[in-house]
């Protein structure tokens, strides 16, 4: 059943909520969208491409973590 999962850009100093989140089927499709929302961030230049201090937080509405990307 498809559920809402949160997204958390994260790096020692600051953290950026994503108040939002997707909808989607299951964790590893949410991965996907993670991946694409980066990628995404990174084409518009909002993201620079050594973005190693920062880590993207994959969280479902009762707030707890359930994956973290590294954006090495």
């Amino acid at each position: 059943m498809p559920q809402r999962y949160f997204f958390r850009l994260v790096q020692a100093q600051a953290v950026i909520e994503d108040p939002t989140g997707v909808v989607a089927d299951d964790l590893d499709q949410a991965i996907t969208e993670a991946r694409a929302a980066v990628e995404e961030l990174r084409l518009v230049g909002e993201l620079p491409d050594d973005a190693g201090a920062w880590r993207m937080e994959i969280r479902d509405e009762a707030g707890s973590l359930l994956h973290v990307l590294s954006l090495d």
